[in-house]
């Protein structure tokens, strides 16, 4: 789905500078979310606008790819970085709290963007257009809006649950915060639509990288199994997302389409994704305005950035998060093909690119830690252009490990050949025999190798219930200040609270 258009991107515009001021004034004159639909071509430039949602959370937010891998046992902020935004949530001392500009930065995000979906799932009730298109379209936006909810509930617990577009600033003012058993049923309702309305993959090579129904079906099964966890522990919800997972890998219910890359790193190659292992995925366009992919900007080295030889147009970057010592010293690094592939400490490590810079006088380009270039594009690799790489927001890796938690919850012996399908691709022998606890420890370190920072570690610890100890043990940076029962959750943030005192009370600890 890799198109550029202006229309969308001034459509982007319009809909994502529409705030609360908006709400109280009766626009005649210009374009409103409220009165832009008429056609079914205005319907699915609506839909196109609503993809692009995600990119603000892996991309477009400042340090974005980052907030969920910092304070995990993963990733630490990088010394170099001084920004009281970044720093505030990295190392979670009193200072990160409900006037940190991190979190309402992250709550605008969520209501910003159901804001513009409610407008038009409304739409499809008063416009014309084929019944199978408007099916279509609503399955697809309540895709997304779950996505947004299922975010908001992980990092606020209970919060307001709108699902219709409001314009009463009074009834907004009122709202109160919605339990959060609330929150996930409406967000299993929404993603049921899509596993049982849109199709498996799509014919038109133009909506390559659309929602599907097995995206949906993944997402789901990732729903039930947080539902599981921490804090819900509604441990019934593993026999359903067991049976999700049964059908995606077992019975191809969603089509045989989806496999490993019989190598790690062609999983992150440009021209395969989407492919075969992309069950969702966020798209973006290299160098276009707001469509482009600011992820490996912020792991790459600021040495690179800082050295004359190289700067942005040659791979530097901000150097936002690094890996935790921890982290790089539980890896094979012998012979796990994902450390090599995923980590540099210079030029060095990429002769052939910076071939020029290494063989000039300063030498190569070494970085004062080990850096990330999971995302990087191959040469140029010129980040003064945001880069055209979509990212996972699900693959086919992280499905059969998913698959292989819930067989072993349910103490089945199977549980490990679907981690050593992951394991073998990356060099690595087949997993020992294992107790459930052994198994559950060990399957924590296998989708940290195989899924580091990608945007889900943070939420992973926490529906483990291992957010605490493993911060605790693995980050030096955090371990300090971690108060166990507290950072498990965002504070809501404080402006909203000034404006709806209905929030109160606030998270525990804030």
């Amino acid at each position: 789905m890799k198109q550029t258009s202006y229309i969308l991107i001034a459509f982007c515009l319009l809909f994502s500078s529409c705030k609360k001021d908006f709400l109280e004034e009766n626009p005649r004159t210009f374009l409103t979310p409220a009165n832009f639909y008429k056609t079914e071509a205005d319907l699915q430039m609506g839909l196109n606008a609503v993809y692009r949602t995600p990119q603000d959370r892996y991309s477009n937010m400042w340090g974005a790819p980052c907030w969920f891998e910092w304070t995990t046992d993963e990733a630490y902020l990088s010394p170099a970085n001084g920004h009281a935004f970044h720093n505030q949530p990295s190392f979670l001392r009193n200072d990160f709290n409900s006037s940190s500009d991190m979190p309402w930065n992250m709550w605008d995000y969520v209501y910003r963007h159901v804001k513009d979906i409610n407008f038009l799932l409304e739409a499809l009730n008063t416009v014309d257009a084929p019944d199978a298109v408007k099916k279509s379209i609503e399955a697809q936006a309540r895709a997304w809006r779950a996505h947004l909810y299922f975010d908001g509930v992980r990092l606020f617990g209970p919060m307001p649950l709108i699902l219709t577009p409001i314009s009463d600033v009074a009834a907004l003012r009122a709202m109160t915060r919605t339990p959060i058993a609330d929150i996930y049923a409406q967000i299993v309702a929404d993603l049921q639509v899509g596993m049982t309305t849109l199709p498996n993959t799509y014919s038109n090579a133009a909506d390559k990288g659309r929602v599907t129904a097995g995206a949906c079906a993944a997402m789901l099964a990732r729903v039930y199994m947080t539902m599981a966890g921490h804090p819900l522990k509604e441990t019934s919800n593993w026999a359903k997302a067991n049976t999700i997972l049964k059908e995606f890998v077992v019975d191809k219910k969603y089509g045989s389409q989806y496999e490993l890359f019989s190598e790690y790193s062609d999983a992150f190659a440009d021209a395969n994704i989407p492919g075969k292992e992309a069950v969702w995925t966020v798209n973006f366009t290299r160098g276009t305005f707001g469509q482009g992919s600011q992820i490996h900007t912020d792991w790459s080295p600021i040495e690179l950035y800082y050295d004359s030889r190289a700067g942005l147009a040659k791979g530097g970057g901000w150097s936002n998060a690094l890996p935790t010592p921890a982290f790089l010293d539980s890896y094979d690094q012998v012979n796990d093909k994902r450390f090599k592939f995923t980590y540099w400490t210079s030029t060095a490590d990429l002769p052939v690119e910076y071939a020029a810079i290494n063989s000039s006088a300063g030498g190569p380009v070494v970085f004062a830690a080990p850096h990330n270039k999971k995302f990087r594009e191959t040469s140029p690799n010129d980040l003064s252009q945001a880069s055209g790489i979509d990212h996972y927001i699900i693959r086919y890796a992280d499905v059969l490990l998913m698959y292989a938690e819930t067989l072993n919850e349910a103490n089945d012996p199977n549980a490990a050949m679907y981690v050593n399908m992951v394991r073998n691709r990356a060099g690595l022998g087949n997993l020992p025999a294992l107790s459930q606890q052994q198994f559950r420890d060990q399957l924590l370190l296998e989708r940290a190798w195989e899924l580091c920072f990608e945007g889900e570690r943070r939420f992973d610890l926490v529906r483990t219930g291992t957010y605490y100890s493993r911060v605790k043990a693995w980050n030096t940076q955090a371990a300090p200040n971690i108060v166990e029962g507290k950072h498990e959750l965002w504070p809501v943030p404080q402006r909203e609270i000034d404006i709806n005192a209905n929030l109160l009370p606030n998270n525990p600890g804030y």
